[in-house]
């Protein structure tokens, strides 16, 4: 019982504690809600928006609940070292964002090149193209001129540092650029592709969700939770809603299955003093209704077992991350497990209940049992 309550409740601290790291790495690159083109597909290049548009929506800053509002761009680009050639999205950022970047994920550092022709590369890019900070390298934008025809043009960047998210698909796919230097390869008066906005960790999404919608100006922008903006690694997520679902009703079985195994062998056990008990007058439903109490009894016993075990294998995780994990696939370098007071009461409640429900078909065994039989049993 104790073994069964112990990896039900990690199941769910695992899966909670998975979600809530993937999901504030991913926030914390870009943002909780991203408002971007409505002509956007997904995997292709981002469509710039008006400056008009953006800066009408810059007053989003000021709704209650909102943290940070900032505009940025991304471009699809080709990425030239001396040996290998591959293809990138171009993400331009301010220097503002830059520090809090380079705070959060930076590994390696050259030195400040001036103006504004450098760039950060992940460490994935970094091993597969052979680079390394103060190395050059050449950044290749198509831009389309005045008759409609795409044309290249490059610039020579020099990586002035490395970072790693964590998040494969964002760290192989994004260089970071200067947002000035970007902002020369797109139409005029359109400077950015995207806003990302940060919201106040005790702020209830769909509310505020409803008030950025209605600071959008025209129906040819669209807003995206991070949920719908990362899809596909948020569907990943919800599989696993589905494998901890299925250790928890396994667990589930194991636990009625043992305490109705234990309430036969209490009754068989004791098949004499029954006897006696019925010979006495006691009605078997009194009798069968004591032998579940002492059921649940043992049972409250192994869901307090389960419940220190529990908080025993949480802390020692948290605290020396005793399990690890490959960061590439998994996005985290280690399992982080939480569990709430409220997911902690409810595995307790559900199982006594469930527990107790099921105990009463074992106990009718009682019924069946012959009391001349039951007297001389030995």
């Amino acid at each position: 019982m104790a073994l069964s309550v112990c990896i039900m409740l990690l199941s769910i601290a695992t899966l909670s504690g998975f979600k809530q790291e993937i999901e504030q790495k991913i926030s914390d690159v870009q943002g909780d809600f991203i408002i971007d083109s409505g002509r956007n597909i997904e995997s292709g290049e981002p469509f710039p928006m008006s400056d008009t548009d953006v800066v009408a929506m810059l007053g989003i800053k000021q709704i209650k609940g909102v943290s940070r509002v900032v505009p940025t761009a991304s471009k699809a680009c080709i990425v030239k070292s001396e040996e290998d050639i591959e293809g990138l999205m171009a993400k331009g950022i301010d220097s503002q964002s830059l520090e809090y970047f380079e705070g959060a994920y930076r590994l390696q550092r050259g030195f400040k090149h001036p103006m504004n022709s450098w760039c950060w590369i992940s460490e994935n890019t970094a091993k597969r193209l052979r680079l390394d900070t103060g190395n050059r390298i050449t950044v290749v934008f198509f831009v389309t001129d005045e008759n409609g025809n795409s044309r290249p043009r490059a610039r020579r960047l020099t990586i002035n540092g490395i970072y790693q998210t964590g998040i494969q698909k964002i760290d192989a796919q994004m260089i970071l650029v200067d947002q000035s230097m970007l902002a020369r390869f797109f139409p005029e008066n359109k400077t950015y592709t995207q806003l990302e906005i940060w919201a106040d960790k005790s702020t209830e999404n769909n509310s505020l969700r409803r008030e950025i919608l209605s600071a959008i100006p025209n129906a040819y922008i669209r807003l995206n939770t991070l949920q719908e903006y990362n899809r596909l690694i948020f569907d990943w997520l919800a599989i696993l809603n589905t494998n901890v679902l299925i250790i928890l009703i396994l667990m589930a079985l194991v636990a009625i299955t043992g305490m109705s195994t234990t309430l036969l062998i209490l009754i068989i056990e004791r098949t004499s003093n029954i006897g006696l008990l019925m010979a006495l007058g006691a009605r078997t439903r009194d009798l069968s209704k004591l032998f579940v109490i002492q059921a649940l009894i043992i049972a409250g016993v192994g869901i307090i077992l389960g419940n220190l075990l529990t908080g025993l294998v949480v802390w020692g995780q948290n605290t020396f991350h005793w399990i690890s994990l490959n960061e590439e696939i998994y996005f985290i370098p280690y399992v982080r497990l939480n569990l709430t007071i409220i997911d902690w009461l409810a595995v307790d409640v559900v199982a006594i209940f469930v527990i107790g429900m099921a105990l009463w078909l074992p106990a009718r065994y009682i019924r069946k049992i012959d009391l001349i039989k039951a007297i001389t049993f030995k």
